[in-house]
Formats: structure tokens, C-alpha cells, sequence
């Protein structure tokens, strides 16, 4: 249970994140222009300007200030086209049947351009449901599109305006929240070492983890070096941005290494006393890096100097008492891979005492060492015709969920239609805001959206049952409206839950009606998309992450097989440059993060996945191969000592076992295996890192058969 100082850590952490911002900066932008129309009574009919400021606000996701602009101005001209062909449309049935067939497929398929894309396909679907009943006001057509487009226009001028005030305060919070996420990490690493861990429910929390740090590192690399002004500005505080990102991923380096097998580890030293110490001090480095993180969220620079070094003392003197205790071979072994696991901790302390010196700007940064490397990682979206084109197939999951909404919104409009319901667009954009391209997202959703949407209403209920005066009902309708769209892309359950009675003050004061009628009408519309979304989710064209495992697990083998390769030629030629070997790590994580998070989705598809729990061994030896391929640049004791001629044919052995895995996983032939001999002596020297190494990818071999051989058996029944 939290105390009251997490609970403020957990405030302080949401309320100077990037989500925070993002809530305030939608909300004052869609309500300064509320405030004066009202002061006109002007608000019913300015309705359609603040459309246009809200919808293009929802696609201003954080990223690279260009990118920002040009999402926003594609949105103004979007929303701007579709709402006017909408209002010309609307008297012919005919004509608005096949709009809302060529506009749904259309704009739905915009996410094969990147998620910003899509967000801009969605809220243009959102402006064109909005306008196909018409309104209680009637106005020109032309009219309502220009508002759209100035409400667009000036949100746009206003988003940009803040940018250039403080073009800095994007990316502190970027660095912070990863910082935050890789604390969150080393907690959930921490607990392998724990008294009596269990070792593979510890596992499945990393890679958990690892998710969020991955998904928070990739969105910060983008923001930051594909902005020209970090890349290419001298000032101080640019380039100390770009060393706390660049540093805080070797950071991440060094707490993805592992030196030992975790389940002979506990066998050797459980009940010692001597695990839970590690488990101490992991999670003391996890609370300076989440303090160090916070800071810089903040975007201050951190006053108080961390104090870590008696950390690595301490473990020291204890792993000294056990080692001069320690009899048995494998616990010696045990305690060797605790002296790498304490000289890596002793690399985390010393980075992290990096990351402070540069938030307080302290030391002259070698301009031509920012980021030359890591910008080679960066992949785009490109906006062609030819990404379009090569997605109009059913092989393609875009083109599945652009079929997949098109007839749940057909469906969705006939029924509206056919059972007279008074609110068509409310029922539409229930199953447009729930259907996602994956199953599992969709049917989290969809639960989220039927207990956020009635929890709302009840509490939007009693809010107006029992406050009267406008400007505390004003107040309030304010802060759910920050806290809401602070909540957009971070938990979709409490948008929708402040989202409600945000909405339902804001009828009440546009339209006041009897409050239990607007309810009850809402409460029936989102059932009613509800059911369609799930019913479309899983009937029409499905896409299960099932289909892609096997694709995943065999890119997993081969961005660890190359993975291996460079960081094998790095050992051996030192001089080497170190870009190379970053790319290759850097692949073989995105590949573990998308074997992970894959595995993770298909658990809750409706169809069992066969031979689950051998995908779930996979998953674990390829986390632990990835660490341990990590440990051989991290471990000093390994690289002093290297001995080519005598490992060489180890290595050989384990590139050939990972290239013989690869292959069964493409091919499912069982006979294109090889089996390769390799020299016992060598593999039974365990203090060697690659006797590890080579015990794991033999592992990873051993699984993939069973896997191919138990396919074939069931082909067989």
C-alpha cells in the first residue's frame, strides 16, 4: 500500500509529465475561445470553431516540433474538406451512405503512415459523424467549415506560440519519464534477486517493463534528434539534453546485463541473507534514478547530491564474508557472477552521478559526441502513394481494421437509423474511439469505455443533483476536461470517466434538459456501439497477435544472432567504432520488446495459443541471451582476459545454434538442423560468460524443436 509520500511522488510525477501538459494545453486552448463566445452569446453558434480547436488539439501528440506542425495544419485541412462535404451531403441518403464508406476506409487507413497519421484519419471521421444529423441550429454550410478551419487555425497558432516560449520543456519531460520508466525496470530486475524469487514470474514483470522504457526511449530519440534546433544548437542546455538522453541509454545498457543464471543463483543462496542485500540496493539505485528522473521532468536541476557509494560498499564486504565461507563449486560460481553484478552497479552509480553534473550544465560537452550514432537508429513514416498502395491487402492489419470499421460503423448507422435513436453520432463514435487494429486493445476498450461512460454518469449525476451555481459547476467542468485529456494516451478508463462528466455538464449548460433522460440516452448509445465494436472485433477480419508470433520469434533469433556477431567483432578489435555495436543492441532490444509485447497480447485473445508454455520459455531465454550478450561489453574482467584462440570455436558454436534456430522457426523442417560439435572443455569452464551463452542459445535450440516436433504431431492427429 502506498504512504502519503508515494502517493505525492505519484502526484508530482503525473502532474509534470508530458500528459499533464498536453491536458492543459488542449483544454486552454478549446476554452479560451469557450469563455469569450460565451461572454457573447455567441456559444451555440461559435460551436463549430471549437469543434475545429478540439479536434485538431487531440492530434497534437508530443514529438518533433515539425512533426507537430505538420500534423496540425494536415488536420485543419482534413477536418475542414470532410465537414464540408459532410454538410453538403447530408439531405441525400444516398450520397451519405457512400461517403461514410469511402471517408471510414479512408481515413482509417492512414495509420500505415505512423500513429500521429492516424490520429488525424480519426478525428476527421469524428468531424464527419458529428455532422451528419443536423444540428438544432441550422447554419450554412460554408459557414460551419470556415469556423472548423479558424477553430483549427487558431489552436494551431496557439499550440506553436507555447512551443517557442519554452522549446526545451518537451524534451526535460521526455528524458524524465524515461528515466521514471527505467527506475521502474531496474525495480522489476531488483526482484530476481530477492529471497525466493520466482524467477520466471520476475521475468514476465521485466519484459513488462522493458515495454514501457523501450516505447518511452524510442519516443524521446525522435523528439530529439530529429528536432534541428537540439541536433544543430551550441547552447549549453541543448547539448546537456542530448547527453542526459545519450547517457541514460548506455545507463540502460548496463541494468539489461545479467552474469548469472538466476535459478542456480537462488538454489546456491537462498536463505543467506546475502540476496535480499542486492535486492536493497537495487531498489536504492532505482529511487535515485526515479529522483534524478523527476527533476528533470520538472525541468530543475537536481540540488541533492546522491549518496550511492556506500551502496556498492556494503555489498562488497558482504560478498566477501560469503566467499571466504563458500565450499561448493557452484556456489563460488554464484558469488563470481554477484562481483560482476556488484561492478555493474558501481557503472549505474557513476552514470548517475553523470546525469547530475549535466542538469546542472557543470561540464563543457564535446559538441561532435551528440548524437551522431543514435540517429541513425530512427525510422520514418514516409507520406507516399507506394506505403498506400503495397497496404491494400488483406495481408495487411491497416487494410483488416479499415474493413473492420467501415462495417461496424455501416452496422452502427443502420440500427441508429432503423431504431430511431436520438443521438446516430453518439453510437458512431463508440465504435470509432474503441476499435483499435488489435484485438485485445479493442477489448479492453470496449470495457473500459462501458465502466468509464457509467461511472462518469453517475458521478456527473450527483455532481449536478447536488451543486447548483454555475461557476463551481464551470470549475469543475474545467478541471475534468484537464484531467481527461491529461489522461488521453495513459489510462483510457479514467479519460472516459472524466470525459462523461465533462460532457454531461456542458449539455447542461448548452441544452438544458431533464438530466435523467441525457443519461440514460447516453448510457443506451454507448451499449449499442459497444456491442457493435465487439461483435466487429472479433467476427470481421480479426487480427490476432497469434498469427504474428512466429514471425516474432524468428526475428528475435536473428537480431540476436547479429546482435552476437557485432559485439563479438567489438571484443575482439576494441578500436572498432562502437555505433556499429549500438545499432545491433539496439535492434535486438526492438525485437525482444515486440516478441514480449506480442506474447502479452495473445495471452488474452479468445482462442487458446497452442504450446504456450514453450513460447513462454523462448521468451524468457532470449531476455536472459539478449542481458548476457550485453554482459560481454559490460564485463571488464571478461574483456581483459579474452583469449581468441581458445573461445573462437565456442563462439562459432553459438552463432550456429542461433542460425540453426532461425532456420527451424522459417522453415519448420526439422532435417535442415545441424548439429555441431564443440569442445566440452571449453563449455564446461562456466566462469566463461560464453559457456553461458552457449548453455542458453543450446536452450533456445531445444525449445524450437519441441515446438516443430509437437506441430507435427498434432498435423499428424
Amino acid at each position: 500500500m502506498l504512504n502519503g509520500n508515494d502517493y505525492l511522488k505519484e502526484v508530482q510525477k503525473f502532474t509534470t509529465s508530458q500528459y499533464w501538459s498536453t491536458g492543459v494545453r488542449i483544454t486552454a486552448g478549446v476554452m479560451v475561445p469557450t469563455l469569450i463566445l460565451a461572454q457573447t452569446d455567441s456559444l451555440i453558434l461559435g460551436l463549430p470553431f471549437l469543434w475545429g480547436a478540439l479536434f485538431a488539439s487531440l492530434t497534437d501528440a508530443p514529438g518533433p516540433i515539425h512533426h507537430r506542425r505538420n500534423g496540425l495544419m494536415a488536420s485543419v485541412a482534413l477536418n475542414t474538406v470532410t465537414a464540408l462535404v459532410t454538410l453538403l451531403l447530408r439531405e441525400h441518403a444516398a450520397l451519405v451512405l457512400t461517403e461514410v464508406v469511402v471517408f471510414s476506409f479512408l481515413f482509417s487507413l492512414l495509420g500505415v503512415y505512423g500513429a500521429r497519421a492516424s490520429a488525424v484519419g480519426t478525428l476527421a471521421l469524428i468531424i464527419m459523424l458529428l455532422n451528419l444529423v443536423p444540428g438544432r441550429v441550422e447554419q450554412n454550410s460554408f459557414y460551419v467549415a470556415a469556423l472548423i478551419a479558424g477553430g483549427g487555425i487558431w489552436y494551431t497558432l496557439f499550440s506553436l506560440l507555447l512551443y517557442r516560449l519554452r522549446p526545451y520543456r518537451l524534451a526535460e519531460q521526455a528524458i524524465g519519464e524515461m528515466l521514471i520508466a527505467m527506475a521502474d525496470f531496474i525495480r522489476a530486475r531488483g526482484a530476481l534477486y530477492k529471497d525466493g524469487a520466482d524467477v520466471n514470474r520476475c521475468f514476465t514483470l521485466v519484459m513488462e517493463e522493458q515495454i514501457k522504457v523501450m516505447k518511452s526511449q524510442d519516443q524521446t530519440r525522435e523528439l530529439l534528434f530529429k528536432t534541428r534546433q537540439f541536433v544543430m544548437d551550441a547552447s549549453p542546455k541543448s547539448r546537456s539534453l542530448m547527453m542526459l538522453f545519450l547517457d541514460a541509454v548506455d545507463l540502460f545498457e548496463h541494468s539489461i546485463s545479467s552474469y548469472q543464471d538466476y535459478n542456480q543463483l537462488h538454489k546456491n543462496l537462498d536463505g543467506t541473507d546475502l540476496l535480499n542485500k542486492f535486492y536493497g540496493a537495487v531498489l536504492q539505485l532505482a529511487a535515485a534514478m526515479e529522483y534524478v528522473g523527476l527533476s528533470i521532468q520538472r525541468g530543475a536541476e537536481v540540488k541533492r547530491d546522491l549518496d550511492l557509494i556506500p551502496i556498492t560498499s556494503a555489498l562488497q564486504d558482504a560478498l566477501r564474508v560469503h566467499q571466504e565461507k563458500a565450499v561448493e563449486g557452484s556456489t563460488k560460481e554464484s558469488l563470481h557472477a554477484l562481483e560482476k553484478t556488484v561492478a555493474n552497479i558501481q557503472s549505474i552509480v557513476n552514470r548517475l552521478h553523470r546525469l547530475v553534473v549535466y542538469t546542472r550544465l557543470q561540464v563543457d560537452i564535446d559538441k561532435t559526441n551528440t548524437g551522431s550514432e543514435t540517429n541513425k537508429t530512427l525510422v520514418g513514416h514516409p507520406i507516399d502513394w507506394q506505403t498506400f498502395r503495397e497496404n491494400l491487402t488483406l495481408q495487411s492489419n491497416d487494410f483488416r481494421h479499415a474493413v473492420r470499421l467501415t462495417v461496424a460503423i455501416l452496422v452502427g448507422f443502420s440500427i441508429s437509423a432503423y431504431f430511431s435513436l436520438q443521438h446516430i453520432y453518439w453510437v458512431l463514435l463508440t465504435i470509432v474511439t474503441i476499435l483499435k487494429p488489435v484485438y485485445t486493445v479493442s477489448r479492453k476498450r470496449n470495457a473500459q469505455r462501458l465502466l468509464g461512460t457509467l461511472t462518469g454518469a453517475v458521478a456527473a449525476t450527483g455532481i449536478l443533483f447536488v451543486i447548483h451555481g454555475n461557476t463551481a459547476l464551470l470549475a469543475i467542468m474545467i478541471f475534468c476536461m484537464v484531467i481527461s485529456y491529461s489522461l488521453l494516451r495513459l489510462n483510457y478508463f479514467g479519460f472516459v470517466l472524466f470525459l462523461t462528466i465533462y460532457i454531461v455538464i456542458t449539455f447542461h449548460f448548452l441544452y438544458p434538459v431533464d438530466l435523467n433522460t441525457m443519461v440514460r440516452e447516453r448510457m443506451l448509445d454507448t451499449l449499442v456501439g459497444s456491442i457493435i465494436a465487439a461483435l466487429a472485433s472479433r467476427f470481421v477480419l480479426p487480427t490476432w497477435g497469434r498469427q504474428e508470433i512466429e514471425k516474432n520469434m524468428h526475428d528475435m533469433l536473428v537480431a540476436n544472432e547479429a546482435f552476437f556477431n557485432t559485439t563479438w567483432k567489438y571484443l575482439l578489435d576494441p578500436t572498432s567504432p562502437k555505433s556499429e555495436y549500438r545499432a545491433a543492441r539496439q535492434n535486438a532490444l526492438v525485437a525482444l520488446t515486440n516478441l514480449s509485447d506480442n506474447f502479452q497480447r495473445i495471452l488474452a485473445e479468445p482462442k487458446e495459443l497452442g504450446q504456450s508454455t514453450l513460447i513462454h520459455q523462448f521468451v524468457i531465454a532470449n531476455h536472459m541471451l539478449t542481458g548476457h550478450i550485453t554482459s560481454l561489453v559490460t564485463d571488464k574482467s571478461f574483456n581483459v582476459t579474452l583469449n581468441k584462440p581458445e573461445l573462437e570455436n565456442l563462439a562459432q558454436a553459438i552463432r550456429s545454434e542461433l542460425n540453426q534456430s532461425a532456420v527451424l522457426t522459417e522453415t519448420r523442417n526439422l532435417k535442415l538442423a545441424s548439429e555441431e560439435k564443440t569442445d566440452n572443455a571449453i563449455v564446461n569452464q562456466s566462469l566463461n560468460p560464453l559457456s553461458i551463452l552457449y548453455s542458453l542459445v543450446r536452450d533456445i535450440r531445444t525449445i524450437t524443436e519441441k515446438r516443430i516436433k509437437n506441430e507435427i504431431v498434432n498435423r499428424q492427429h
